[in-house]
This record gives C-alpha cells, structure tokens and sequence, in this order.
C-alpha cells in the first residue's frame, strides 16, 4: 500500500472504523454459526469500507448518509468543511441540515424531499443557500437517491452537497450584464430613431428641393452643382439606411416580413431599374429566370430586393465594360419549400483572392483605394450577407482581378398554391398615360417638408391643401372631402396617430373612409407596424423622393370618397362616341424626370436610332436562324432602353416580346417584333421633335 493509502487511511474517520468493528463482530458472529466460511471476509470487508473512506476524503464534494428509520445522518468532513465547520462541531442527525437552510429556501427544499421521498417526483436534485459558518451564505446543490422497501417506502437516502456558490455569482453577473446590454440596446436603439428622424428631416428638404430645381430651367454649370449636390444627399442617405439596417441585424432585432410574392415581377422591376444605370454606362444587362422556379413564392420580397439592388449596383460600379447579367435557378426543393440560387455576373475590375471573404465583413473593401476611387462605406456586402443568412442561405463570390466577378446567394423560399403565367395574347392596346389629379392634404409642421410635399404633387397635377398640425387636419376633414392625407407622425399638440384615430371615428358616422398615408422621418423596425395599427393605410418615410412620394399616392387615386352608404346617383346618359386619341411614343416628363440632366437626354436622343437597330438586327437575325434564347436577349435589352426614354406602348410590346421568345413562341415573336419596328421608328421621330435645337 502506498504511503498517501496508508495516510488516508490512518486518517479514516471515527465513525467509519466504528462501522468496520461493527461489521467484523457481525462477520466473526457468521463464521462461529458457519466454520467453513471464507477467512477472509473480514479482511475484504474492511479493504472495502477503507476504499469508501478514501472516496470520502478525496472528493470536494460533501457526501452524506441518511438513516430514515433512525433518522441517523452520516455528514463527511467535506460536507462540514464546505460550511466552515470542523467535524466534530457538527451533530450527526437531520437537525442539523434543516438549521442550516436559508429562511426563504427551507419550505421549498423541504417540500421537494417530501415530494421525492413520496414518489412524487422522480429525482432529488435542489439549489439552496446554506448558512456558512462565518455568517455568510453558500449556495449548495443537493443531490439524492432513495433505497426503498418491497412495498415502496423509502428507508436510507444518500447523496452529495456540491458547492456551485461562484457558478451563481457567475450566473448573477451575467443576468446583470444582460440587463445592462438590454439597456444599452434600448438606449441605441431609441439614440438610432432620434438620430434618423433629426437627420431625415434636414435632407429631406435637401433632396426634395433638389428635385424640384432640377425640374426647372437652370444653365449648364447650375444643373451640374445641383446633380452633384443631390448625389452628395443621396450618398448621405444610402450610407445612413445602412447603418440603420447593420445596427438592427447587429442586435438581433431584423425579422423577415413574410408574404405571397410575383418573383418575375420583383426581377423585372429591379432590371428596369438598374437597367438605367447600366445603359448609361453602356453595358449589357440581361437577366434570366429558369422555367423551374415558381413565378409565385412566401418570402419578404422586399429584402430580397435589398440583396440583389445592393449586388447589381456594386457589378454596375465596377464594370466599365462588358456587362451584367442576372440568373436564378432551382437549388433545391421539398413540398413546401424552394431553394433559390441567384447568380449576379459582371465583366469588371475584379476581386483579390485573399479578399474574397473579408469583403463580406462590416466596413471592409476589396481595396484601399476603393472609396477614393469608387465611394461606399463597405456595409452594404455585410448587410447582404446577414440578410442571406436569415433567409437560410449562404452568400460568396467567384472571382479573377481583370477579368468580372459572380456572386452567388441562395435563399430559401415557401410554395404557394399559385398557377404559372400563360404567354398574352400577341394584340397589344393602347396603354393610357393620362393621371387623374387628387386632391391631397399635407399635415406637417414643417415648413420645409411643407412646401417639397405640395411642389412635387403639383408639378405632377395634383391639387394639394396644407394642414400645420393635427388640430387642422381634423377641421379641415370636418369641412372639406380629400381623395388622400399625407400625415406627419411628430407634430406637436395633437400627433398624427391621435389625428387618424379622430378622423376615422368621425367616418364611422359618414361612410367616407379617406386614405391616411403616414409620413415620418423615423425608420426604424415597428415605425410601419404601428402607423397602420393606428388606421393609417399606407406608410412613407422622410426624406420625399418624387417617384415613390407619387407611387404610393397615387395608388389611391381610383378610390371613391363617396360614402359608402350613400344611395347611387342615376348613371347620367352616355356621352357620344369620341374618336380615340392614340397616346404619344414616349412621356416627355417621365423621361425628364427620370434623367433629370437636360444635357443626358439630348445624348439619349442622340443615340437612340443606332442602339434601337442594333437590336431590333440582332432580334430579326436570331428569329430567322429559330433561336429564341438569342431572340429573348436581344428583345430584353432593347427592353431595358426603352425603360429609360418612358416609352410605354414600346416597353409593353418589348415585355410581351420578351414572354414569347422566352416561352419558344416564335411565331407570336414576329408579330411583336414587327409592331415593335414600327413603334421604334415613330419613337425615334418624336424624339428628334421633342429635341430640336431651341425646344
């Protein structure tokens, strides 16, 4: 036996050799009554009660042994000295356990071992507080199991004390750093609202005022100091969206908006958009969604647009020549679920291998000389990436410097019950151009936002009446009828959700129900939410941009203020037949707006002939060699042109061009294709005429 055995065991507890006495007069008394039991018994008897001492000793866990018959308790010398206390300071009876609980625990650690030793629970296993003996408290786990009779009744119970006093104070710390990070994310969050409506309302008088000037007749070097001024305020914007967008992802607070979505329509709407930039720039742009892929999914559409604006405005950036093309395919799929990969393809300047992965990290760019050279604040990569990952995809990107860059996502989307698209008929009607004028109020405190709100809506022909508080606005709804309310959240005196609720119960007497459309500075998760908890119908944040300021107005403008209890008035005669007006080629002030440089839309008309024969050319070439994929690009790109000169009747027959090559319908094609001859040569004209010398 080893010196630390003999040591042990020379240090064996009283109460332990007492037991191995007792246990060898018993074993003695056996081998009187059977003389041919073993001679050793003894010896292994007491090697083993020694091994449990040793046990004892060794462990700094307290162990003790409770007798429920005699209600003798043997406590270890590491139960007693875990609680300050010698061995022989302490009783050996249940007493003195029960004393040493903590008042407010004992009648709960109590009932739990009447509820184990009942057979009530199945396992004894509490947390408590144990008086030490300096006056302090020890927080102890208790665990147990009960030896029982044949009929169930528990008899001997033992078990260990584990001392898990600094896991609580751990725990106690954590809890407090939790409250404190909650309260630092209360406090960031309401400092990010604040900051974004102080912020918001400034530019929102910068941009506005920009659009309107830039509607106006300015020279040469004005428009360019203003151009330059508005993509300084839009800069400012995009970087302060981001922020906005990275700080609630960084505290856990950015949730998908689930819903039924057109992804045909979302990828149509975002390559018409792009498509501007990139034409601009003279590149190609093409997209392609495999036939696979449901038209019809449940996602947030609007993060998703958020993805793929974000990556095709980098390719655009980037790419000098060349071009981008987008590509969505069929990942994988189960019943209910689709696994969509997006491709966004560019013939640009590139990525460093050893950059391929940090670029997707906050505030990181593919080179220093990046934002000198190209601007952006390295957040809108990080943004996507968080936002792939909350729709259960993955983001990367392929890459050679000099040579274009692809980058890939996937998302995962829900099914829907929805039916695939069948190709339009090939007769193509006149698309109306003309807009109804509204008459809109503008509640707003503001002078500023005031007087961009109004400007806007007139120059597009809408009536607008001002309201400078809530107060007004429900004075001037009890007087006058208006076909939509542009409704500044943050006013003082009366706010515009205490406004809304007035107006809409003084409608529930009327039947009138005027769209309420809320128009704040703040952006931030729950702002949309809780304007149409209010009875608002729409939502629009500061600062104003005259395309979506006029989009979500406007989408009112078919709506009838009548009371919708009101008895029908008889329908007036029928007006004589009027001849049809055919409607223009293209809307000079659609085209203005949406270039907003004089000196680009005279370069626009300057080059629209050439770029509209090439690919017309190219579109006649491909259906006569029956390739419809050719055909389907080359009627996509002329697509995205006519989209920047606000050629509607073109851009619908280019659309319904684009379905038919795309769905091998080449015979339909050629219908199109030959009104969409005849319809570019009339647009062409009525360009040169629009941008004759001194027009």
């Amino acid at each position: 036996m080893s010196e630390n055995h003999e040591h042990a065991a020379g240090d064996s507890v009283p109460e332990l050799k007492q037991r191995i006495r007792e246990l060898e007069d018993v074993l003695n008394a056996c081998r009187l009554r059977q003389p041919d039991a073993p001679a050793e018994a003894v010896r292994e008897l007491a090697e083993s009660e020694e091994r449990f001492a040793l046990a004892v000793r060794g462990t700094s866990d307290g162990i003790w042994d409770w007798d429920i018959r005699t209600g003798k308790v043997f406590f270890s010398p590491p139960w007693k000295s875990m609680i300050g206390y010698e061995d022989a300071e302490l009783e050996n009876v249940f007493a003195t356990f029960e004393n040493q609980l903590h008042p407010e625990d004992h009648d709960r650690v109590m009932a739990t071992l009447n509820d184990y030793l009942a057979g009530r629970i199945p396992r004894y296993s509490v947390e408590f507080r144990f008086r030490h003996k300096d006056g302090g408290w020890r927080w102890i786990l208790a665990r147990g199991r009960a030896l029982r009779d044949e009929h169930g009744t528990p008899y001997r119970m033992a078990g260990s004390h584990t001392d898990v006093t600094e896991r609580k104070h751990a725990e106690e710390e954590l809890r407090q750093a939790r409250r404190a990070a909650e309260s630092a994310s209360s406090a960031k969050s309401a400092f990010l609202a604040n900051m974004s409506h102080e912020i918001r309302t400034p530019m929102n008088g910068v941009i506005g005022m920009s659009e309107l000037l830039l509607g106006t007749d300015l020279g040469e070097t004005q428009r360019e100091y203003l151009e330059m001024l508005k993509l300084s305020a839009d800069s400012l914007l995009e970087l302060l969206n981001d922020i906005l967008d990275f700080s609630k992802i960084e505290a856990g607070r950015m949730e998908l908006d689930a819903h039924e979505f057109d992804l045909n329509e979302v990828v149509t709407e975002i390559s018409q958009a792009m498509g501007i930039r990139a034409f601009q720039k003279r590149l190609v742009f093409l997209h392609h969604i495999s036939p696979e892929v449901p038209p019809r999914l449940i996602g947030d559409d609007g993060r998703l647009r958020q993805i793929l604006v974000n990556l095709i405005g980098n390719a655009i950036k980037f790419t000098h020549k060349g071009g981008v093309t987008i590509d969505v395919s069929m990942e994988s799929q189960t019943a209910d679920k689709v696994m969509l990969h997006f491709k966004i393809n560019d013939t640009g300047i590139g990525i460093a291998e050893d950059m391929r992965e940090s670029i997707f990290e906050a505030f990181t760019q593919a080179e220093t000389s990046t934002s000198r050279r190209y601007g952006g604040t390295g957040l809108g990569l990080a943004i996507c990436h968080d936002l792939v990952a909350l729709m259960q995809g993955r983001i990367w990107v392929e890459s050679q410097p000099g040579t274009g860059s692809t980058f890939h996502f996937t998302a995962a989307f829900g099914r829907t019950s929805g039916v695939s698209l069948k190709p339009r008929s090939p007769r193509i009607k006149p698309l109306l151009t003309a807009r109804a004028s509204m008459k809109v109020l503008i509640v707003e405190d503001g002078h500023v936002s005031q007087i961009v709100g109004a400007r806007m809506l007139e120059k597009r022909g809408h009536v607008v009446s001002l309201a400078a508080n809530g107060r007004e606005a429900i004075d001037r709804c009890d007087k006058e009828t208006f076909d939509a309310i542009l409704m500044d959240v943050h006013m003082p005196g009366i706010n515009g959700y205490e406004a809304t609720a007035r107006i809409r119960k003084t409608e529930k007497s009327t039947g009138r129900h005027v769209p309420i459309i809320a128009m704040t500075a703040n952006a931030m998760k729950g702002d949309r939410e809780r304007c149409l908890a209010a009875g608002m119908d729409d939502y629009i944040a500061k600062p104003l941009r005259s395309a979506e300021l006029f989009q979500v107005v406007e989408q009112f403008a078919a709506r009838s203020s009548t009371p919708q209890n009101a008895t029908a008035s008889p329908a007036p005669a029928s007006p004589a037949p009027q001849p049809q007006i055919e409607p223009p080629p293209f809307d000079l002030a659609e085209f203005r707006e949406s270039t907003g440089d004089e000196k680009l839309m005279r370069k626009l008309v300057a080059i629209f002939a050439e770029d509209a024969q090439k690919y017309l050319r190219k579109a006649e070439k491909a259906l006569t060699a029956r390739k419809a994929p050719q055909v389907y690009e080359s009627a996509h790109s002329l697509k995205g042109m006519l989209g920047v000169y606000a050629a509607r009747k073109a851009l619908t027959i280019s659309s319904e061009l684009c379905e038919y090559a795309h769905a091998g319908d080449l015979k339909g094609a050629q219908l199109l294709l030959d009104q969409l001859k005849k319809e570019c040569a009339l647009l062409g004209a009525a360009l040169l005429a629009a941008f004759e010398p001194g027009i």
